[in-house]
């Protein structure tokens, strides 16, 4: 819609369209008698700002928004082009409804907010980057959570154009571009542990789960990934590592066939003493890699299910069950055992046996000597 307005008397409408006239409820007739000013229909608080835009020396164009009312008394979001009209105080308007798109924005806008507010809930780091043709991670989007884990704010790593790969720790840089590529060239998702920079000299470990989301205009892929903070984990597998390698030192030192295995699996085998390897002959390196530490495969098998399950119903009525069976070592050689288990509860009450091996005539003579 369009109308031609007087600067000089408060933006007095002096030539309308049908358009403007239905708009305002205000026959053509009546407007060209001077029944209609803009003012009167502009918002109260705009119209200052409306007339001093409309009214500027030397810009024969302006564009500007405003309210103007409508014929409902509603006031509805404009687009205007004020185009002044050489040697008069007169601008021909050209105006354009816009409130939906204003609305849709909005609507668009709150629907973004709440996302946003609701990726901030979740714990994990959420992040958008988009690998740049020479191999940089731009960082597009990240969530509070992330930017935490990066020792930034979420409008510094993004607003700076940071790289991403500058806040990766040097010795993991290398498995991230890896992965990164293999996922490029086959669209398979990355699953990595690796150590992100907090702060200078500071670390944490996080698991990295990421995909490609989409393709950029430029063709460069865009990808998904969540960071989570798994350094307790981490903390705890170091702490069960140094503590397996002390029971790893001590078993190797105590004397006879000791070995330690859990209640559920009581013939897979986690540690074994010397005495235990040079009991079965075979090596080490033959028990757990060849064999996969599983008892049972020497076992002979007749006698493995039956003394399996005489381990796992005595260890719930008492600490120490004893079974036997017949083992089968080394150059084919069999020998009569029994087998004593001690029951320890671990962490969260998880059950474990710590078992000895003797052979069953020196159980005998042991017997017949009192011992």
């Amino acid at each position: 819609m369009s109308c031609v307005v007087d600067k000089a008397d408060n933006l007095r409408v002096t030539e309308t369209d049908a358009h403007f006239s239905d708009f305002t409820g205000v026959s053509a007739a009546e407007i060209y008698s001077g029944g209609v000013n803009l003012l009167d229909i502009l918002m109260p608080k705009e119209r200052e700002t409306v007339m001093k835009e409309l009214c500027k020396k030397d810009s024969p164009y302006v564009y500007i928004d405003f309210h103007l009312k409508n014929k409902n008394n509603e006031y509805i979001y404009i687009h205007c082009l004020s185009q002044s009209i050489p040697g008069t105080t007169r601008s021909r308007l050209a105006l354009a409804d816009i409130s939906q798109s204003q609305k849709k924005s909005e609507l668009i806008k709150e629907e973004a907010d709440a996302m946003n507010s609701l990726i901030d809930l979740v714990e994990g780091g959420v992040c958008l980057f988009k690998v740049t043709q020479d191999m940089h991670f731009e960082p597009i989007y990240m969530n509070s959570a992330c930017a935490k884990f990066f020792g930034t704010s979420s409008e510094y790593a993004v607003g700076k154009a940071h790289r991403l790969e500058e806040l990766i720790h040097p010795d993991d840089k290398s498995r991230v571009f890896q992965a990164v590529g293999n996922s490029m060239a086959t669209k398979k998702p990355i699953n990595l542990e690796i150590r992100v920079i907090t702060h200078k000299n500071s670390f944490i470990w996080v698991k990295l789960d990421s995909a490609i989301q989409r393709y950029d205009t430029d063709g460069c892929p865009v990808f998904h990934a969540v960071f989570t903070d798994i350094s307790h984990v981490k903390e705890a597998e170091e702490q069960a590592d140094s503590r397996r390698e002390v029971m790893i030192k001590i078993f190797k030192n105590l004397p006879g066939p000791l070995f330690c295995t859990d209640i559920n699996n009581p013939f897979i085998l986690d540690i074994v003493s010397e005495d235990f390897i040079k009991l079965i002959g075979y090596s080490r390196q033959e028990l757990f890699e060849g064999l996969g530490g599983d008892l049972t495969h020497l076992i002979v098998a007749e006698d493995a299910e039956r003394a399996e399950r005489e381990i796992i119903e005595g260890a719930k009525h008492s600490d120490t069950v004893k079974t036997f069976y017949t083992l089968k070592l080394r150059g084919g050689k069999l020998v009569n055992l029994v087998d004593k288990r001690k029951i320890i509860e671990g962490n969260e009450f998880e059950k474990a046996t710590i078992g000895i091996l003797r052979e069953a005539s020196a159980i005998k003579i042991d017997e017949e000597l009192g011992l």
